[in-house]
């Protein structure tokens, strides 16, 4: 069983994923994504950072917390790790980018974290979804700044409370 960092809710959390920005150039993040993440008590990057300064303008706004994709620069991915766990009141929470596998993103998500967390926060295809599978909780919140295959370019709110509610926000 992983070990949980543990929060009290209610609780308001920034969700985003592949941001995908480099130390070389520096192109900024949505200054939309900016303010949205302004009221969250905690933010939750799901990997693909891919450079330290994105991880230090986003701990200014909100404590911090992310996970190593398959895209980091230099050792920044083996320095964030691939998963991180937290326990809000009640619901336990799992965050991973999702890329370590053959499996789509989200079919390795909810073979690692079924039975194990009430929520999976996850990353890898930039494909913004909430979707409730085998009593599980799946947010994907996209990417802020590559929508690719995606209609907007996204991030989501995960609130907690007495319950868990996920919002897809959308940039675009």
């Amino acid at each position: 069983m992983p070990e949980f960092e543990r929060f009290e809710p209610p609780m308001r959390l920034g969700l985003i994923g592949d941001t995908h920005r480099t130390s070389r150039t520096k192109r900024p993040l949505p200054v939309d994504l900016l303010l949205g993440l302004e009221d969250c008590d905690l933010i939750c990057h799901t990997g693909d950072v891919n450079a330290r300064w994105v991880l230090d303008l986003l701990a200014t706004i909100a404590p911090l917390r992310a996970v190593g994709g398959n895209n980091e620069e230099d050792v920044l991915g083996q320095e964030l790790g691939l998963e991180h766990f937290f326990e809000i009141g009640s619901f336990k929470i799992g965050l991973m980018h999702g890329h370590h596998t053959k499996l789509t993103a989200r079919q390795h998500t909810l073979d690692r974290m079924r039975g194990v967390v009430d929520c999976a926060i996850y990353g890898h295809s930039h494909r913004p979804e909430i979707e409730e599978r085998d009593g599980l909780l799946m947010i994907n919140p996209g990417s802020p700044t590559q929508k690719r295959y995606a209609a907007h370019a996204t991030f989501a709110i995960l609130t907690v409370d007495e319950t868990l509610r996920a919002q897809l926000i959308n940039l675009d």
